[in-house]
């Protein structure tokens, strides 16, 4: 699997950031693990998911409206379908938990262009990754 840089387009990246500030609303749960659970594996792991959501920012932009029209991903492949990956599964989480509730059908419609950019850039760097999505 080469290592190809991904190029997404503005309502892609709209998906794609919605995804990521979601998760880093967790970040509470590192300190949590660090000082209350003692729980020093999760927060390794918490750790390493919120680098991989800094260095994605990094290619899309920290904030909400970003002027571009394309993005450039320049994650390595491996890195990138990992939090892609993660990324996919969070927002299938929330979007089975919020079915049915209108007050957030805007931000459920963020979620799941996010997820199908997810789908979509996964396949695009393993097509293999893409058909067992």
């Amino acid at each position: 699997m080469p290592d190809t840089t991904i190029t997404i387009d503005r309502h892609q990246r709209e998906g794609l950031y919605e995804l990521i500030r979601n998760h880093l609303g967790s970040v509470g749960d590192l300190w949590h693990a660090l000082e209350h659970e003692r729980d020093f594996a999760k927060a390794a792991r918490l750790g390493l998911e919120f680098s991989e959501d800094f260095e994605l920012l990094e290619d899309i932009g920290w904030g909400e409206d970003e002027r571009r029209e394309t993005f450039e991903l320049t994650m390595p492949a491996h890195d990138l379908m990992e939090v892609l990956r993660r990324l996919q599964e969070e927002a299938g989480t929330i979007l089975a938990g919020s079915e049915g509730s209108r007050e957030d059908a805007e931000t459920n419609e963020r979620f799941r262009r996010g997820q199908e950019v997810c789908r979509g850039v996964l396949a695009e760097i393993d097509p293999e990754s893409g058909r067992r999505a």
